[in-house]
């Protein structure tokens, strides 16, 4: 169901005129999830810095002079506020073009028939953009982390694995709920005898999203403390910049799920998105 309806939303986008073109807008919310987390990352070092009195930033196994590190990290934080800016206002600005041209070239009867399919086909674009600035750079700093760590990341991945199992199962139920509410919408004010059943549907929709949504702190921060006792009791050694890559890592999950739940929030939508399309 996520390949189908982020193909939907794709293919939604793809249709309308007067809006940017989908790669450049991919570029920038892209690039705008890498340097939301660029920056934290990088203040470790300087923070290490600090706290031992040291006149140089070890970045590795390369030295930096203090002054010329928070420099440069300060102009990476003003670049990250431009971009941030940028590519919250190209995402915004997209779907209100949108909705307006609705309304400006639309007839009253088909607003009447079209209004929420349309505007829910148009929330499904902030769903799939917001998750693609996650999604990207989580991939991006998950697969350094491990590049950097093999021996950790390993680990991590081998109990990520075993997380998908209880995942699937829930992911699952989650969708067949929401093709059920998506079934029972449709018929929704042709037959209001339905209601009750849609008010149902939805609760459990509701319950299951909410229960997927706050499972990302417990998964992740909870495969984080496995992953480190086992890699103790393994006689791992975490000298060096290991912290950072940790760290790396736990920022590259966190994002790959915020992602991951994004593409839930889409698929949520599938039903909208194939009326409109139909």
């Amino acid at each position: 169901i996520y390949s189908n309806s982020i193909a939907l939303a794709i293919k939604f986008y793809r249709r309308q005129q007067n809006v940017p073109s989908l790669g450049w807008v991919l570029a920038v919310t892209g690039i705008s999830g890498i340097l939301e987390t660029l920056p934290i990352l990088l203040s470790l070092p300087l923070i290490r810095t600090l706290f031992l009195s040291s006149e140089h930033v070890a970045f590795g196994t390369t030295k930096i002079e203090l002054k010329n590190y928070v420099i440069a990290l300060i102009l990476l934080l003003l670049i990250r506020l431009i971009v941030g800016i940028y590519s919250q206002y190209i995402n915004a600005s997209t779907r209100i073009r949108l909705l307006a041209d609705f309304r400006e070239h639309s007839t009253a009867s088909e607003r009447a028939k079209m209004k929420t399919i349309f505007g829910k086909s148009v929330q499904s674009l902030n769903f799939l953009l917001v998750g693609w600035s996650q999604l990207l750079p989580g991939i991006l700093f998950t697969l350094a982390g491990i590049a950097l760590f093999p021996s950790f990341g390993f680990i991590i991945v081998s109990i990520l694995f075993l997380w998908l199992i209880p995942m699937r199962f829930l992911k699952k139920r989650q969708d067949e709920s929401h093709e059920i509410v998506s079934e029972l919408q449709a018929s929704l004010e042709e037959n209001a005898a339905v209601t009750a059943q849609w008010r149902d549907a939805r609760f459990k929709a509701a319950k299951l999203d909410s229960f997927n949504k706050n499972l990302r702190e417990f998964i992740i921060v909870s495969t984080l403390i496995i992953g480190l006792f086992v890699a103790h009791a393994s006689g791992i050694s975490f000298a060096g910049n290991s912290l950072l890559v940790i760290l790396m890592l736990l920022r590259g999950l966190q994002q790959l799920f915020t992602g991951y739940i994004m593409t839930q929030q889409v698929a949520a939508l599938k039903g909208y998105l194939t009326e409109f399309q139909t």
